[in-house]
């Protein structure tokens, strides 16, 4: 069969699910907890593409170079589409997918998901699979593999153990420094000093793996912690019955990178360590002000935003399974605690802690606040932490009061509706016992995010375009009004975010219309390479007057044209024209903040990229899609 190039349709398809998880151009950051989107009937555009005698090699570069780009947002995206090819394809093309994961699974987590998905979808475990699982345990130095092989120990489903037996493994004869290694997975530690502890070059493999089962089998927290300064072993080393040690959490805190740490935040309050006098508290405070560990870092102001946002709120977003289970615990929890009116706490009536409630001792009490101070300079000290793209901004920003206090502020307004039974909820009351109230209404309190519920939109929007007013310089920030758009004046290098929420807040703000910017931009003759328009919903539009709403379909998403009396306010038919007298390849992103229900285009545009809600990777997704990662 004669093999033909790759199909720019196909092409933009493949590349939109590697940094997206989608093949149409809108990203969802709650996907990745569904299994759905890693089911075998995804991922249409490979089978397309391979069913035409598109060239193999071809599809697996694009992969290939995703990875080494580094512009994905998360690695399953890489690991599926090479699955897929594997599903789908010849022998010729397993062999190709097969050297490719040799070069990008890197890591013992990327390998071990890799081979996840090799389970799932029943790839099965032929000469290919045997052949890739070999090399990447042959390729790494035998130290490098004790290290990696005792800190993660299984992932997914799959372990060392396993692959090892699967794969039938032939070590070269006089490499006893991976045998040992080896037979440690596979035996224990004791069978293979039985075996090979008379090799004198095992003797340092041995002695790291004997301090590593000494962590695992140690029962006191001090011994356990002075093991883990002195190894710098990770959180992936400390066994189970350690996680809630203060001592253990100290001790491994200074090894952690500032992602995971912050990720971690929640965790360490709840079981009652960020006292205001605790050295628990000592090191965090250390670590979110040390500028090399924050320069050597790759997080982002949103991503500190929303850490400092759910540890606020005590909690990071649920969804109603965890909730419900997070209810009941609270339940139990208040049996043996009692509330204190003066301080509006619930204190604890009991002294020994039951197994159960040890991870949860302290989550009632509120957030330390020389904690939540760091998060907030920490905010400041990430501007700038991400490289610039150097291109032309036009960020449109819809700044008015829903933005921020969502549908609270009518709420007075409302009348109850008759006959509506009203449920029960928990209140404090002196002697500790539960009380039962009405729930006042199902109306949030705040606007809400999709996806990160603890942050409003208008704190969000804000965020993200401070981040790229500070690091470029050509980007301009506007707000939607109801004649079109209003440019605002925002120092790029004094501005924080209240004062730019002050300054976007004052603005003589208006009705949303997503095709304002740009055909603003074309009526004044500004040259951008980007338009990012940033709301909480588009039906927003149902606010316009009727024959303002042409050419976009209910909800505010893609629609035809309209008559030709009415006007055409599609925002992507005015990029198209937009292109046409100004920038070729003119950009356009919006951002629902709070809506799933999006929809700017049909797919069959290039260009053009939906957001739904916001998460830490919305930045890098952003970056990628100016910087042409998405063709």
């Amino acid at each position: 069969m004669t093999t033909t190039a790759l199909d720019p349709s196909l092409k933009n398809r493949l590349t939109r699910y590697l940094h997206t998880g989608c093949e149409v151009p809108k990203y969802y950051p709650g996907c990745w907890m569904s299994h759905k989107y890693f089911e075998a009937d995804k991922l249409k555009a490979i089978e397309e593409a391979l069913q035409r005698g598109v060239n193999h090699n071809e599809i697996i570069d694009i992969i290939v170079k995703a990875y080494k780009d580094g512009w994905y947002t998360r690695f399953e995206t890489i690991a599926f589409a090479l699955i897929k090819c594997l599903m789908v394809g010849t022998p010729a093309v397993k062999e190709a997918v097969y050297k490719a994961a040799s070069e990008v699974c890197v890591t013992t987590e990327e390998m071990l998901l890799f081979n996840k998905f090799t389970r799932l979808m029943h790839t099965g475990n032929g000469h290919g699979w045997c052949k890739h699982v070999r090399e990447w345990y042959l390729s790494k130095d035998a130290m490098v593999l004790a290290l990696e092989m005792s800190r993660v120990r299984s992932r997914h489903g799959r372990s060392h153990k396993t692959l090892l037996r699967k794969s039938h493994v032939k070590i070269p004869e006089n490499d006893h420094e991976r045998d040992a290694v080896f037979k440690y997975a596979i035996f224990g530690l004791k069978r293979a000093k039985q075996l090979l502890s008379k090799h004198e070059e095992t003797k340092p493999i041995f002695e790291y793996l004997q301090k590593v089962e000494d962590l695992r089998v140690c029962e006191c927290a001090i011994t356990a912690a002075s093991s883990i300064e002195q190894n710098k072993f990770t959180l992936d080393h400390v066994p189970g019955h350690f996680l809630t040690s203060q001592d253990v959490w100290n001790a491994v805190l200074p090894q952690m990178p500032l992602k995971e740490i912050l990720y971690n935040i929640q965790r360490i309050h709840n079981m009652g360590f960020l006292t205001d006098d605790s050295m628990t508290t000592s090191i965090l405070l250390s670590l979110l002000t040390n500028s090399d560990v924050i320069k050597s870092s790759k997080v982002t102001p949103i991503e500190v935003y929303i850490t400092l946002c759910n540890y606020k709120k005590k909690s990071r977003p649920m969804k109603y399974e965890k909730a419900k289970v997070a209810h009941e615990k609270q339940m139990r929890r208040r049996v043996r605690q009692i509330y204190d009116p003066k301080t509006d706490q619930w204190e604890w009536n009991v002294t020994r802690r039951h197994p159960k409630e040890v991870k949860n001792w302290g989550i009632d009490r509120p957030p330390n606040p020389e904690v939540l101070v760091a998060l907030n300079k920490l905010i400041d000290q990430t501007w700038l932490l991400t490289p610039p793209t150097k291109a032309r901004y036009l960020i449109t920003l819809d700044m008015r009061h829903h933005m921020f206090k969502g549908r609270h502020f009518c709420k007075n307004l409302q009348v109850a509706r008759k006959g509506k039974k009203t449920t029960a909820k928990s209140t404090p009351s002196g002697s500790g016992e539960p009380e039962v109230e009405k729930k006042e209404s199902k109306k949030h309190l705040h606007a809400e995010c999709f996806y990160n519920k603890h942050v409003t939109p208008g704190h969000a929007a804000i965020i993200l375009a401070l981040q790229i007013l500070k690091r470029e310089h050509n980007a301009k920030v506007a707000v939607f009004t109801d004649e079109g758009i209003q440019m605002v004046t925002i120092e790029r290098n004094f501005s924080n975010i209240e004062e730019a929420e002050f300054v976007l807040r004052k603005a003589n703000l208006g009705r949303v219309q997503l095709d304002a910017p740009i055909r603003w931009a074309t009526e004044s003759k500004q040259k951008f390479d980007v338009f990012i328009n940033m709301i909480d919903r588009p039906s927003r539009y149902m606010e316009l007057d009727v024959e303002d709403r042409g050419g976009r379909g209910p909800g505010g998403r893609f629609g035809p044209p309209p008559p030709e009396d009415i006007v055409d306010h599609c925002p992507v038919r005015a990029l198209q024209k937009y292109r046409t007298k100004g920038v070729r390849d003119a950009k356009l992103i919006v951002l629902s903040l709070a809506t799933h229900n999006s929809a700017t285009t049909d797919g069959s545009h290039e260009g053009v990229l939906d957001i739904v809600g916001v998460d830490e990777h919305v930045p890098k997704l952003m970056d990628a899609f100016v910087l042409g990662q998405f063709k």
